[in-house]
């Protein structure tokens, strides 16, 4: 109760103190926007929701332009990060007629990553709204991602319940232990016990595995309804490989008293589940150190009134998408995934001439997938087709950011996003517009065996709070912090989490 009333004063702090004010937008010295956005004519029609609002036309960069940071990053599971990312943008001029109903015509962006565990991400994207100035849409994107240190928490409603593992903190196998916290938990993972012959076992690679992926997307999108509904239809193939940590030399093992020592991993839990028949339960496969291929079709229906799509100040988005993987397309596996997601976006107030504004953003999101081979790492996600790509569950930087990564991870997921995105100025500096902000959230969630077995209970929420810079419109920097029942994490990336 006290985290929720620390948000509801966030909110009403927010509109306190704030005066209201009709905003004068007649002496910005590019007003003569305003009349350009009613006057110049569309190839085709666009609704007027669509457009995007006075302040961000106003405010919008002309032409071509770079943005992007290096980024450094802390992770509890992998260590120090270092990389960047480099965005190219194409807005084109206030003579486009476009520039006054889309956030950029096209955009091109990298990123490269890599901890201190070695992990590693590279991902070249492509977005080109309205391409050749017509009703279509092409976005296309390649991704090579590796893991030392993924994360299984298991597969199941049964997670739900609290950590709880062997007591080792004896220095022998004790009983089940519940755990509050997970660092508490993770270091009894990490310490080692007697094997019995003079060595040592320890499970401090319980929870993980290896992952590699390399994957390739094309995407189609047409729109109809003056831009509202958006029809699209696409392909995905994806390469994945992954190994087990059971039976190899463990790091990071310790005694009770402190001292390292050199251990064996006991069987992970993604062992374990594969071998007591957890894993044919729910028709999964795919755990090979071979490369696995998954060939899929993919398709959505969209609905999307939202203004700005970086940054939206009002509007709705509503989409059904689904893929697709069967043998017939090259694909080792044989499945269907969907998910269904509803957004809203409301500006309740805004202030000093427009510059400070308050919005409620909402997103809640269903998904499930069922097959007869079903890839397990397409279980990680929801698959989303809109622009910010499929949404990692549950727990992480873009579902409930209070808890680990895959913390909840089942066949069918529920989750809700509640944000108040506070914007308080903007500015110029170096040919360059800014403007920063703080939000405050709540993200809630649970999982499912099955539709048959949904049922509102065993909710897991996390709130938090975060800064927000963006940069060029386009552009979003986060900054969040979120604490659960489990622990504290902080995030940093690019665009908001929907």
């Amino acid at each position: 109760m006290k985290k929720v009333i620390s948000i509801l004063f966030l909110f009403t702090f927010s509109i306190l103190w704030s005066k209201a004010q009709n905003p004068d937008l007649s002496a910005h010295p590019h007003a003569n926007r305003l009349i350009l956005a009613d006057t110049l004519p569309l190839p085709f029609g666009i609704a007027e929701e669509k457009k995007l609002s006075k302040e961000d036309i106003l405010n919008k960069k002309e032409g071509l332009f770079l943005t992007g940071l290096p980024r450094f990053e802390f992770d509890p599971i992998r260590g120090f990060g270092v990389g960047g990312n480099i965005l190219l943008f194409q807005n084109k001029t206030k003579d486009d007629p476009f520039f006054y109903y889309t956030p950029y015509r096209y955009n091109l962006s990298t990123e490269f990553f890599i901890f201190q565990n070695g992990r590693m991400r590279a991902a070249v994207n492509l977005d080109m709204p309205y391409i050749f100035n017509s009703k279509w849409r092409l976005r296309a994107d390649a991704v090579v991602w590796e893991d030392p240190h993924a994360q299984y928490w298991g597969v199941g409603r049964q997670y739900l319940r609290g950590l709880q593992f062997q007591d080792k903190r004896s220095g022998n196998v004790g009983p089940i232990a519940p755990f509050s916290k997970v660092r508490d938990y993770e270091r009894n993972l990490s310490l080692a016990t007697p094997d019995g012959r003079g060595g040592y076992l320890t499970d401090t690679h319980y929870n993980q595995f290896t992952q590699r992926e390399a994957l390739f997307n094309l995407l189609g999108e047409r729109v109809e309804m003056g831009g509202k509904l958006r029809i699209m239809f696409g392909y995905e193939a994806l390469l994945t490989a992954f190994d087990d940590f059971s039976g190899k030399v463990a790091e990071e093992a310790f005694l009770a008293s402190g001292e390292p020592v050199q251990a064996i991993q006991n069987p992970t839990l993604a062992r374990l589940q594969k071998e007591d028949g957890t894993w044919d339960r729910f028709n999964l496969a795919g755990f090979e150190s071979d490369h696995q291929f998954t060939s899929m079709l993919a398709g959505a229906l969209i609905y999307d009134t939202r203004d700005l799509e970086p940054d939206p100040s009002r509007g709705i988005f509503l989409q059904y998408s689904h893929e697709y993987s069967a043998p017939w397309l090259g694909s080792n596996f044989d499945f269907n995934k969907f998910m269904v997601q509803g957004q809203v976006f409301h500006t309740f107030h805004r202030w000093n001439n427009g510059k400070g504004k308050l919005t409620f953003a909402g997103a809640a999101s269903f998904g499930h997938i069922f097959g007869r081979k079903i890839n397990f790492i397409e279980m990680w996600d929801l698959s989303s087709q809109a622009e910010a790509g499929g949404i990692l569950v549950l727990g992480g930087a873009r579902s409930i950011r209070g808890f680990r990564e895959a913390r909840f991870l089942a066949p069918t997921v529920g989750l809700v996003n509640l944000e108040m995105r506070a914007k308080f100025t903007d500015f110029s500096f170096l040919n360059q517009h800014f403007s920063l902000g703080l939000t405050s959230f709540y993200d809630f969630g649970t999982v499912w065996d099955g539709i048959r077995e949904i049922e509102f209970n065993q909710l897991k929420g996390a709130p938090g709070i975060g800064a927000r810079l963006a940069w060029n419109q386009s552009t979003i920097l986060r900054l969040d912090y979120a604490r659960s029942t489990e622990g504290a994490q902080v995030f940093f990336g690019f665009g908001h989490v929907f």
